[in-house]
């Protein structure tokens, strides 16, 4: 039989079905409800953290605060305002704080902080993550992310359970691990004796192990992807999705702001979990972004009280979306380009998120890892990390492949790699730019 459930448990389960109400809400129920949170973190941000507090454009506007005039927050200068942007009044209903540090793509480390409180939302989400997704969360899951070097090596670790998330919902799956360093022959092997129900990885590292199981094609059963830490391209998806024949779905958060969006249940975009940020994509005005348009992502976190980012750049772009017909009202994140460094330069100034047909190229270097980097307006660096030798038809080919789809002529250089290292976190990127 049930067991009566315990506060914390009892606490999950309640705000579960809140956010399975909340995410159905009008328009009209949304913006009442945002506005709220808004009004009460900005309030607090202004009366207890000393970087609100005395900053001259805030102080200037006295109580007549604009939204839109209110000063951008961007990574540097969280770097350099720690401390002074932690709350010296945290309501004391909102527990411990926990620290967290991010090293990001260019190991340049963010610390942060959190509350009780708000990791309370960010275990919901990760069980809306699930639920969005139809996870059997009496299943296994499998998870290849990056630890120590010298941690859950093979034959990794395994335990009852995915973790507090599922455990206070009353799941009893199992969950096993393994460290990403692991060669990705390593990973698959792992994966085809453990024979799990899910998988949760990086792009680059499911791109890896897709063209592997394409390769060999042994039984492996996965009823479900999910990918986060990087930029899932639509080649990585498509390529996952049709050969591990299964949804593949992803998530975009980040270690100071938790949450930000998670996959559609019923399409390829995101919705914004607005039930504890703000987002606003914003061109390079600081205005808003019309649907199918390009801008740097800003985020407000409404839970943390501890320290609130007030329209934070993360230093990513997306794009915003439209509406969507899934019977979610969230607002719609129809592509997230990733960071400045990320995006491609035309000649004539465009910014883009790079296309080059990765699909292709494994035709020619299968089993390979790529990287691209442009070190000029119109020089491109391809590298490929193979222990075979290139050809030279090998490297025109590659060539042509990657201006056909960048639709730019660029000056393409292919070289051999020995190695394509990740960043101090774990990530690796696809594609990079110098500009």
């Amino acid at each position: 039989m049930i067991d009566i459930p315990s506060g914390p448990e009892a606490a999950a389960l309640a705000l579960q079905f809140k956010l399975q109400q909340s995410e159905k809400w009008p328009r009209h129920q949304r913006k009442a409800a945002q506005d709220k949170c808004l009004s009460n973190i900005l309030s607090h941000a202004i009366q207890t953290v000393p970087y609100y507090n005395e900053h001259p454009d805030i102080k200037a506007m006295g109580a007549n605060l604009n939204w839109n005039k209110i000063p951008i927050l961007t990574r540097e200068k969280l770097q350099q305002n720690t401390e002074r942007l932690l709350s010296t009044a945290p309501p004391k209903s909102h527990g411990r704080a926990y620290e967290f540090r991010s090293s990001g793509s260019t190991g340049r480390p963010v610390k942060a902080f959190s509350s009780d409180y708000a990791q309370m939302f960010w275990r919901a989400f990760t069980a809306r993550d699930h639920i969005w997704s139809n996870r059997n969360m009496s299943g296994k899951i499998a998870t290849i992310k990056y630890h120590d070097p010298e941690k859950l090596r093979y034959p990794g670790a395994h335990q009852s359970g995915w973790g507090p998330s599922t455990n206070a919902l009353g799941y009893a799956g199992q969950l096993i691990a393994l460290n990403s360093c692991e060669a990705v022959e390593k990973q698959y092997q792992w994966l085809c004796e453990n024979q799990p129900d899910y998988l949760l990885t990086y792009p680059s590292n499911l791109q890896e192990l897709a063209a592997l199981h394409k390769k060999n094609g042994k039984q492996l059963h996965l009823k479900g992807i999910s990918t986060l830490g990087e930029n899932l391209s639509s080649e990585t998806r498509v390529l996952a999705r049709e050969t591990f024949r299964c949804r593949v779905s992803d998530m975009y958060s980040s270690q100071e702001v938790g949450y930000i969006a998670l996959q559609c249940p019923k399409h390829d975009h995101y919705h914004i979990q607005q039930e504890s940020c703000m987002v606003e994509i914003l061109d390079d005005n600081n205005q808003p972004c019309p649907p199918g348009t390009m801008g740097r992502v800003v985020v407000t976190t409404l839970q943390n009280y501890i320290m609130p980012l007030i329209r934070y750049e993360i230093g990513d772009y997306a794009v915003p979306g439209e509406g969507c017909d899934c019977g979610i009202t969230l607002p719609v994140i129809k592509h997230i380009a990733g960071r400045t460094r990320n995006l491609l330069t035309y000649p004539d100034g465009r910014k883009t998120w790079p296309s080059y047909n990765p699909m292709a190229l494994m035709e020619i270097f299968p089993l390979s890892r790529f990287q691209l980097e442009q070190t000029a307006v119109n020089d491109i660096t391809f590298r490929v990390m193979t222990e075979a030798e290139i050809s030279s038809d090998d490297k025109q080919q590659a060539i042509k492949i990657i201006q056909d789809a960048m639709q730019h002529p660029f000056n393409i250089t292919v070289e051999k790699a020995d190695d394509l290292p990740r960043s101090a976190g774990g990530k690796y990127e696809e594609f990079k730019s110098v500009l």
